[in-house]
């Protein structure tokens, strides 16, 4: 397939909130041309290190390696490409010509520093006022170093300060109104969702502690006394994060207590595995009704129909109670955005209202974006949410809102061999067991050029390459074993019915198949026709 007619999409890109090329980049690991592949991630973001630390990766959720085996390790090959690059992306950085509008942006996170980045480079003078003692937002107080270490996060902000964005620390902003009196012509309100939920129990003696304050206190390195015994009550990265550092702060046992089973948990698969080869027990479907003296007393759940967030509901099960000993309560049951705080319209969880396409609230020229409007998320669609409202407020501005850079030029997937099956993902080293309980330092150890290079080579090449699928309507007796064995969703129900009286399946998204033929051969009816169009084989 030439150049010109790669697929602008693929399963790992389509799922990226910030839209890395991720294909690409990794064709150019593969070659062992870092520079190269690090530039392509910086045409899309500006934390390709805190990514290639933290990020959730959905773009592996999507990967369509996994119809073989397991989803290629793009987390890894992004750090690697950070790691590994000499930093040549600088050279091809276009020239900005200043504009002379100023903007203000509130909050250091993510979300308000990418949104600074890539204004900066449209020439508009940008400050960020940051409430905290230093830049990062949640990347630095809410996620301990040994997930992400400050020099990494430093790093990254030193670029961002070297495209021109100045970033006040120790600067709460109080009044939006002040901001366009100092000359600003729009504000960006990134401050984040830092207002956290609270227990709601009845609690005497034991030390309850709000998980987002906790982590804050561990990661600006104060002492922080837990003791022996710590219970964590919620589910998410910040419940399992403030479980591990509490295992580093030398506690013995540490519980968290949690109202759902595993499956539903919305920390990652990966945290929650980490912590519980650290030591960290897990009480599924349980939930505290109190805290007495140096216990939890906790109820027995169990799951009922779906709730609003389209999980299964949990209800607790009559005279189940049992205690859990415990000298600290870490709680870490949901965090909440503010809109009040800034005069602006908000929505009955505090989020901010705003246009879903330019970002704008309901004042002129103020918008805003990230966890203060979508309430809380992860690093990378924090990025995505800075990212678009940059292009809305460069319109704003007077400017044409292209934000987007060209730091590379086009690899040649031709060139390169695209291996379906043959070996599996690569193993990631960490840190001794003892090193990680006895200190803060980064558990996961980077790749060297030769494994990521091999890593790479897994990748299937999604966007070079092109099958037609075909569902012969006749045969088909909706078995649905295609659906089964398709993690690509190529596969539904068709609405009508065969002439033999079933509701057959239909390729509906043929595109996205990358020849695996797992559905030609488990099709019983042999209805299912593949044929290759185009790409690399």
């Amino acid at each position: 397939m030439p150049e010109g007619n790669v697929k602008p999409y693929s399963p790992c890109r389509e799922a990226c909130p910030a839209g890395i090329n991720i294909p690409k980049y990794v064709r150019f690991v593969r070659e062992g041309k870092f520079d190269e592949a690090l530039a392509v991630i910086r045409e899309s973001m500006p934390f390709p290190a805190v990514c290639g630390y933290a990020c959730v990766h959905p773009c592996e959720t999507n990967c369509a390696r996994k119809q073989y085996d397991q989803p290629v390790a793009i987390r890894m090959l992004k750090r690697a490409a950070v790691e590994k690059s000499d930093g040549l992306w600088k050279e091809k950085l276009p020239p900005a010509a200043a504009t002379g509008s100023k903007v203000a942006v509130i909050g250091a996170g993510p979300c308000g520093l990418t949104a600074a980045y890539y204004l900066a480079r449209k020439g508009h003078q940008v400050v960020v006022f940051e409430a905290l003692p230093e830049a990062g937002g949640m990347m630095r107080y809410g996620i301990p170093e040994y997930r992400l270490p400050n020099a990494v996060l430093d790093s990254e902000i030193a670029e961002i300060k070297a495209r021109g964005v100045e970033i006040r620390t120790g600067s709460r902003v109080k009044s939006l109104e002040a901001l366009f009196n100092e000359g600003y012509q729009a504000v960006f309100v990134a401050s984040g969702a830092w207002l956290t939920a609270k227990l709601g129990v009845e609690g005497t003696n034991s030390t309850v502690v709000d998980g987002i304050e906790f982590l804050q206190d561990v990661n600006s390195g104060k002492e922080v006394n837990v003791g022996e015994k710590v219970v964590v009550v919620g589910g998410g990265n910040t419940a399992i994060d403030a479980a591990r550092a509490s295992i580093r702060l030398g506690a013995k046992e540490v519980v968290v207590v949690y109202r759902r089973t595993r499956d539903e948990m919305p920390a990652g698969a990966q945290e929650i595995a980490d912590a519980l080869e650290e030591g960290v027990k897990m009480e599924f479907l349980a939930a505290p009704v109190k805290v007495a003296g140096d216990k939890v007393i906790c109820v027995k759940m169990k799951l009922g129909a779906k709730d609003a967030s389209g999980r299964p509901a949990p209800v607790p099960v009559e005279g189940s109670e049992f205690d859990v000993a415990c000298r600290t309560v870490i709680t870490a049951i949901g965090q909440k955005a503010d809109a009040a705080a800034f005069g602006l319209t908000g929505n009955a969880n505090g989020t901010i209202v705003v246009d879903e396409n330019s970002m704008a609230t309901s004042r002129e020229g103020v918008f805003a974006a990230g966890d203060v409007v979508t309430g809380p998320s992860s690093i990378i669609e924090a990025v995505a949410q800075g990212s678009k409202a940059a292009v809305s407020i460069d319109r704003f501005l007077g400017g044409d809102g292209e934000t987007a850079e060209t730091l590379v030029g086009e690899d040649d997937p031709e060139l390169l061999p695209v291996v379906t099956e043959g070996f599996e993902r690569a193993f990631t080293r960490t840190i001794s067991y003892k090193e990680r309980l006895e200190s803060f330092g980064a558990v996961e150890k980077g790749y060297s050029d030769a494994v990521a290079m091999r890593e790479a080579q897994r990748c299937l090449g999604c966007d070079v390459r092109e099958y037609k699928v075909e569902v012969d309507y006749s045969a088909c007796k909706e078995c649905g074993y295609c659906k089964e064995v398709c993690c690509l969703s190529i596969f539904k129900s068709a609405e009508g019915f065969n002439d033999r009286g079933y509701k057959p399946m239909k390729a509906t998204d043929s595109e996205k198949c990358v020849g695996c033929m797992k559905c030609f051969f488990v099709c019983p009816d042999w209805a299912i026709s593949i044929e290759k169009v185009g790409g690399v084989s």
